[in-house]
């Protein structure tokens, strides 16, 4: 399981869309929207080229609130810190979370590969982040 520090969590905190329950009792398989991979993984290839401003153009108002560019860009550094330099997405699974799709990105850093959830809301907006382990 990946430990991931209080101030990270902190962070998180913030953006996540709400506290997760165990993913495997709340998660199953979803038909997401058909762009719901495609815009998670340009989320994430956003954040690791540094283009924090681009990577919010797909957010909902609350996440826009709570998860500025700036706010992004210290939190990008901070997990670059935890797990590395990013290198690269290496696949993505999707899954349903209370109802809304979530998009799971592989996502590769120097000294460990985590998976970057995203959540959508039944818009197709991004609602939320969080790390979460990788089966």
């Amino acid at each position: 399981m990946i430990r991931i520090t209080r101030r990270l969590n902190r962070l998180w905190a913030g953006i996540a869309l709400a506290l997760m329950a165990p993913l495997a009792l709340a998660a199953s398989p979803a038909s997401t929207h058909v762009n719901d991979r495609a815009e998670a993984t340009a989320f994430i290839h956003a954040l690791g080229a540094g283009q924090f401003k681009q990577a919010e153009v797909h957010f909902n108002a609350q996440m826009r609130r709570h998860a500025s560019p700036a706010q992004l860009k210290k939190l990008w550094k901070f997990m670059q810190k935890q797990f590395g330099v990013y290198a690269k997405t290496v696949g993505s699974d999707t899954m349903s979370y209370h109802g809304n799709p979530m998009v799971i990105v592989h996502t590769m850093f120097k000294r460990q590969t985590v998976g970057l959830a995203v959540f959508f809301n039944r818009s197709h907006e991004i609602a939320g982040l969080r790390v979460v382990p990788i089966r």
